[in-house]
């Protein structure tokens, strides 16, 4: 004889009497709480609601309490928060049986984007109060992340410019099929319909491009103007790139942002700036990979103060080996500003060039002594001697060359990977963040710096389980 166990609705149970019997004493809601408690929110910058009559309005603890939680358990749909206030035990607590409805929590975080862009600095002042923020070793490095908005929508200038000329072929031939009709005497003609529609699909496709040119791009999603075409996962698609700066000891991220650059060029200095407005200083060394290599990332540094050593790739010391004339064994005396040759002869100053990439400029030095020079075929094979490009920020270049042959420095430098590189990995496949919610730049920026913070709380929250943080 077999049963089955089936569904009995009828049967009486008893919940907890309090809220507070209802989760366990480490459970993450509990620390949630217990840090948004610790917060000073009106000096952050967090609108606090009074409703002059009517309903009370909800604070502000509890609106970024339910966020935090929400990105803890890798929710980001406000209907799905909304749903998750009323069904998930550990929210019922946290907002004390109180159900924010989606509409409300999206007012909330479009008038605190500012405000919460600052609980990182909260999150990074408590890790280091735990002692897990160290201030010796920091990496940088950035992610692109895909666009809110469906790249199906999207305008492509090279498309765009290719459907014009199908359609204003199409169009034509379509006139001179009717031209050839009034030829012929046919007086009675309709004007077909598909000539109609071409020529409404030509001005849409009009109206796409100028918008393209109105923009300066050749790529635009018209719903998401400030996203741009990026090499995402190995597709190009419409996204942003998110940078962070992850500190050595813990992985706690110090520092972040997003931008709408594909590369990497010129964000090291402005990074490092970041950590030094969220800490209030800057690492002993900040680490960095080749897409933060160009000159005016070097010099801009190098400016400031800030220690950097920069992956260069192949280009650390390229003047080993069988090329006795390269360019790098020629050295630049700055008091003269002229190159010397490994042989010792001069090279002058002869004039400037535009960067064959990028938007600086390059000095020119010529050598007038080639036609005496004994290896003048072995250095150049241009008949008008040789000639040496250097950029406006050669210096820093050769600095970070010179200092990489150091053993201890190339030793720092390979642990760049493994100090940044989780900071993404946690976010994208812990806490699920592969996609944007929102479509302008600056509710992007601030939901990346909330990811930030809930990753840094993550790890806060497994020192607080023992005993090593105390929340006031």
């Amino acid at each position: 004889m077999s049963y089955e166990k089936k569904a009995d609705r009828s049967q009486v149970f008893l919940l907890p009497p309090s809220l507070e019997d209802w989760l366990p004493e480490y459970h993450p809601a509990r620390f949630i709480d217990a840090f948004v408690e610790s917060l000073d929110l009106p000096s952050l910058g967090f609108e606090v609601g009074h409703a002059p009559t009517g309903r009370p309005s909800y604070s502000a603890e509890l609106l970024l309490s339910v966020y935090i939680y929400c990105y803890f358990d890798q929710i980001r749909s406000l209907r799905r928060m909304e749903r998750a206030c009323v069904e998930n035990v550990a929210l019922m607590w946290l907002t004390g049986n109180e159900h924010p409805d989606h509409n409300t929590l999206w007012r909330f975080f479009r008038d605190n984007k500012k405000a919460i862009r600052r609980v990182l600095k909260q999150s990074v002042r408590v890790a280091a109060d735990a002692n897990l923020v160290g201030m010796v070793l920091h990496a940088v490095d950035g992610t692109k992340i895909e666009a809110q908005a469906s790249n199906k929508t999207a305008y492509y200038r090279k498309q765009k410019e290719a459907a014009i000329q199908r359609v204003d072929a199409s169009i034509a031939e379509m006139e001179e099929l009717l031209e050839a009709s009034r030829e012929a005497g046919i007086d009675s003609y309709r004007l077909p319909e598909e000539l109609v529609n071409a020529k409404t699909r030509r001005e849409k496709i009009r109206k796409s491009l100028a918008e393209l040119d109105e923009a300066g791009v050749n790529n635009l999603q018209p719903s998401e103007p400030d996203a741009r075409v990026m090499n995402c996962d190995g597709k190009n698609v419409f996204a942003y790139n998110a940078q962070a700066v992850t500190d050595e000891k813990a992985g706690i991220i110090v520092g972040e942002d997003v931008v709408t650059e594909e590369t990497d060029h010129g964000l090291l200095a402005p990074m490092i700036g970041s950590v030094k407005e969220t800490v209030g200083d800057v690492a002993e060394t900040t680490l960095a990979d080749k897409g933060y290599s160009a000159d005016k990332d070097l010099a801009q540094a190098e400016k400031k103060g800030y220690e950097v050593l920069v992956n260069l790739g192949k280009n650390v010391d390229p003047g080993e080996g069988d090329k006795p004339f390269h360019k790098s064994r020629f050295v630049y005396e700055r008091d003269e500003d002229c190159c010397i040759c490994p042989l010792g002869k001069k090279l002058r100053f002869q004039r400037t060039t535009k960067a064959r990439r990028g938007d600086g400029r390059l000095r020119v030095y010529h050598c007038s002594e080639y036609k005496e020079c004994p290896e003048r075929w072995q250095c150049s094979s241009n008949k008008r001697g040789r000639t040496i490009e250097l950029s406006e920020h050669h210096e820093a270049v050769t600095k970070q060359r010179a200092k990489q042959k150091n053993p201890e420095a190339k030793a720092k430098l390979s642990r760049r990977c493994v100090i940044v590189e989780p900071s993404f990995a946690f976010a994208k496949h812990v806490l699920g963040f592969r996609r944007w919610s929102y479509r302008d730049l600056e509710s992007n920026r601030a939901q990346w710096s909330l990811i930030c913070s809930t990753i840094n709380l993550h790890k806060i929250y497994t020192a607080w389980l023992k005993g090593e943080v105390a929340l006031a």
